[in-house]
């Protein structure tokens, strides 16, 4: 076998093997955008314990898919949005707001795209402002509502700050672990990577916006934040979660009134059991002097 004929086979097998590699990862990229963006339809959330059963709703959101939403009606004529993570905001999912029902406040709890009427693929914040803005039209028709804030929490957190931005008559925004933009949360982590680790991040950035129909990079809620002031907005973020949601460089870039809350030892999903009567007290003293007070 000659030194050309051995060169030809090595090359030939290395890029064999290089195809492989960039398959895989690019079926694993596929795999994993796909578990963000079609979840499994929860039909049967868990009720809120100690908390009035709520009026069920469905919601036209402006892409023409219909979304179930509870309803909580205010006492005290405050209104809430309620937006969570990938599974929706029905019943006990985050962001937590029985304590906020139990003060007077009225809530609209949105559920999750992969429960609407036909089924929707998740966005993660980037569609679900259309749900929002129907939330939001639903809850101005309603006599007892007087003033209307947004709380969210993960993607329900960047969705929240994307709507205010566009909506100037959400009076406070409370978002929770949402990131600071989408593309560069995907692919630019905090910590650094190795090459393979960063093809299958940018892998998963692009089969997200392939399956979505959302460019990931223009899910930027630290360029809307500036939008939102006059009004207030609180950012929490847990001490783990911190730098990943650049949650310095959001509360930097968002204009007064602003509060950033960084719950020592907490992480994404865990803030309210870490610290809860603290949790309870910011937050509802927050929506307190917001919504009803000014």
């Amino acid at each position: 076998m000659t030194f050309h004929s051995i060169f030809r086979t090595v090359l030939n097998i290395s890029l064999l093997l290089l195809a492989i590699y960039l398959g895989t990862t690019l079926v694993l990229g596929w795999g994993y955008a796909f578990a963000l963006t079609h979840p499994d339809c929860n039909p049967d959330p868990p009720l809120m314990a100690n908390v009035s059963k709520p009026e069920e709703v469905w919601l036209s959101s402006s892409d023409g898919f219909s979304l179930r939403a509870w309803y909580y009606p205010p006492k005290n004529g405050g209104a809430i949005l309620a937006a969570g993570g990938i599974s929706g905001a029905l019943g006990d999912q985050p962001p937590p707001v029985d304590f906020l029902i139990g003060s007077g406040f009225g809530v609209l709890q949105l559920d999750s795209r992969s429960c609407a009427r036909p089924a929707a693929p998740v966005t993660l914040g980037g569609k679900e402002t259309s749900d929002l803005e129907a939330g939001f039209q639903f809850l101005e028709t309603r006599p007892e509502v007087q003033r209307i804030g947004a709380f969210g929490f993960s993607m329900g957190g960047a969705a929240v700050i994307r709507h205010a931005a566009v909506q100037p008559q959400i009076s406070a925004v409370v978002a929770e672990g949402g990131y600071f933009n989408l593309g560069k949360d995907l692919t630019e982590p905090d910590s650094p990577q190795s090459l393979p680790r960063r093809l299958l991040l940018t892998s998963i950035a692009g089969a997200y916006w392939m399956q979505s129909g959302v460019n990931p990079w223009m899910l930027s809620p630290i360029d809307d934040l500036p939008r939102l002031s006059p009004r207030p907005v609180l950012l929490i973020y847990g001490e783990r979660e911190a730098g990943s949601g650049r949650a310095w460089e959001q509360y930097t870039a968002a204009n007064e009134p602003k509060q950033l809350w960084i719950v020592p030892g907490g992480d994404h999903g865990s803030n309210r059991r870490v610290a809860p009567d603290e949790y309870m007290q910011r937050v509802l003293s927050f929506f307190e002097r917001y919504l009803l007070q000014e």
